[in-house]
């Protein structure tokens, strides 16, 4: 049975190494992360709307879709170009706005509004949110100016827009981004709105483009609120146009279109069984082997010289770490130190908050100072009197009376409580 136990290791590691090769993704991860639309598609699949991604070997005939939906991202470094209303000659021929002048195309521009922290971490907190003067800056890009954008002071904001007449939909925004009604310029006009700002932009200039001040209601976060999902249904649906049958197109790569037809400038691959059997083909397979018979060598030596790990004579189990803690406070309760014990309980409630925001390597000293930091961001008066009171019970608690140890820890409760840590 020893000696049978290399062999086994051999073929586990063997099995991981082929699931390895045929887990390939179908679709990038970020695509269905929070900030992705993998849910839109989806969704308006299963709604009857046929949906035709964006994809860097294909360029998209203009005739066979029916609306492009373009999400905004922010380009660090990239040169302004400059536009007036009456002009579009020093635009780039790439330029979205142009070619939906161009082609006559129902054209959504969906603006930017998180940083792409937000799609590894899966948090969104108010430390997410893009500045608006980035936003800004990316619609100059494209021939947008003047424009003022106001976001929610709640941390959710509901509201029941119409898109048809009589027809409200009720939705839910976390930090609600908008156009200012006052900052619109001349010719632009709203479309669909909340009280605080305008949702959805419409300019004559540009008869056949729409600006959506708001991602969160097409990409994979927001559509799981209130009836978001219904609403981006509603919208790509009146866009598109009464009978329209051809796709929509939901562009990501931001590639020009073709007037004419779908042009095919490359191939895609798909994997499968035959792609593995190449890597076994002579000369590769006496490689193959000569690794495996080494292997399994140096597998049957090290268990045959060394043998299976000896259990401890006495047999004893360690203590699992929550009896650990348990033991501890019924110590300190015992010997009558609550304080010791409230400073501990606060010094690792901080420690779970810093690991909650930054990650599960934060709950040190550096972690909980970062935590700190970020507070004061957010109220810099409140978060130097949580420290301050939190700093009082770990180091003070055991010498406080039970009086002062009780009104320390319930400031210490209401100061923490009036933070907000983001959403998941």
């Amino acid at each position: 049975m020893r000696r049978s136990a290399p062999v086994l290791i051999l073929g586990l590691v063997l099995a991981l190494a082929a699931l390895a090769v045929f887990a390939v993704s179908r679709g990038s991860d970020y695509d269905r992360s929070p900030l992705g639309h993998k849910g839109l598609e989806l969704w308006l699949q299963t709604k009857g709307i046929p949906v035709v991604r964006s994809d860097p070997h294909l360029v998209q005939a203009r005739s066979k879709i029916s609306l492009r939906i373009i999400p905004l991202s922010i380009r660090k470094g990239e040169a302004v170009t400059p536009r007036s209303d009456d002009e579009t000659d020093g635009l780039e021929p790439e330029n979205p706005v142009v070619e939906a002048d161009q082609y006559a195309l129902p054209t959504l521009i969906v603006l930017p509004k998180w940083r792409g922290s937000v799609s590894t971490e899966g948090v969104a907190g108010k430390s997410g949110l893009i500045d608006l003067a980035d936003i800004s800056n990316e619609l100059d890009k494209i021939g947008y100016s003047d424009f003022g954008f106001a976001r929610s002071g709640t941390s959710f904001e509901e509201a029941q827009p119409q898109l048809r007449p009589g027809q409200p939909i009720k939705i839910a925004l976390y930090r609600a981004q908008t156009f200012e009604r006052s900052s619109l310029p001349s010719g632009c006009g709203e479309v669909v709105g909340t009280p605080s700002g305008v949702l959805l932009l419409h300019c004559a200039a540009d008869p056949t483009v729409y600006l959506l001040s708001d991602p969160d209601l097409l990409n994979n976060h927001g559509l799981a609120l209130a009836d978001n999902a219904a609403f981006a249904f509603s919208l790509v649906q009146s866009l598109r146009g009464a009978g329209e049958t051809r796709p929509i197109y939901l562009d990501t790569s931001g590639e020009p279109l073709d007037s004419e037809a779908t042009v095919d400038e490359g191939q895609s691959y798909e994997r499968s069984t035959a792609d593995l059997k190449r890597f076994f083909v002579y000369p590769l397979s006496a490689i193959w082997g000569a690794v495996l018979v080494v292997a399994a060598i140096c597998f049957w030596r090290g268990a045959h010289r060394f043998g299976p790990p000896l259990r401890e004579a006495s047999g004893n189990i360690e203590l699992s770490k929550t009896a650990a803690i348990e033991a501890t406070a019924r110590l300190l309760r015992l010997s009558g130190n609550d304080g010791r014990m409230t400073g501990q309980f606060v010094l690792h409630l901080l420690a779970d908050k810093a690991q909650l925001l930054f990650g599960s390597g934060a709950g040190n000293q550096e972690g909980i100072a970062r935590l700190f930091q970020r507070l004061s961001r957010q109220d810099k008066t409140a978060a130097q009197a949580l420290h301050a009171a939190a700093e009082a019970l770990i180091e003070r608690g055991h010498v406080m009376t039970r009086s002062d140890l009780h009104r320390n820890l319930e400031t210490f409760r209401k100061l923490l409580g009036s933070f907000e840590f983001g959403s998941r």
